[in-house]
């Protein structure tokens, strides 16, 4: 056994050497991140974007019966909070000035709604399509881009 040990020696210094190469060479570089020259690209190529500017307004809570409220169920009733984005931001002010419109429009429309079209995920985005639709109608400037529902309980 003691005529192997400095075979066993030479081999087990060969392995450490060999990961010493390995996690200075390749962990600690990939670990420490992309390089700076490589950040400033990335930099570059996210400040230019074809996407408009764009700013949101808050449409508040809307709690309100749909159409089909008169069940033998019992009465039921929609919870939602609504944003709109809207573009350009100059156009921010008209949204505030006829907001009580808006919020009126908003409302015929879900009232307009059976709770079975309102409950799957695809006839919400319809919805949010029509309320996009009707609103930019009443709009003299601007353009509403997104409608947003950042709650939506049905009970």
């Amino acid at each position: 056994m003691n005529r192997y040990m400095p075979l066993v020696m030479l081999v087990v210094l060969g392995q450490a050497g060999i990961a010493h190469l390995l996690v200075n060479n390749v962990v600690i570089e990939r670990l420490s991140g992309p390089k700076v020259e490589e950040i400033e690209e990335v930099k570059v190529d996210i400040a230019i974007s074809d996407e408009p500017e764009r700013v949101y307004q808050d449409m508040g809570e809307f709690i309100i019966n749909p159409a089909d409220t008169a069940t033998e169920t019992g009465l039921r009733f929609i919870k939602t909070q609504i944003s709109l984005g809207l573009s350009p931001a100059s156009a921010y002010g008209q949204l505030e000035s006829q907001q009580p419109k808006l919020r009126d429009a908003i409302i015929r429309i879900i009232t307009a709604k059976k709770v079975d079209q309102l409950d799957n995920p695809e006839d919400r985005e319809f919805i949010k399509d029509e309320i996009r639709f009707v609103v930019n109608r009443m709009l003299h400037r601007g353009e509403v881009l997104q409608v947003y529902f950042s709650e939506f309980i049905i009970q």
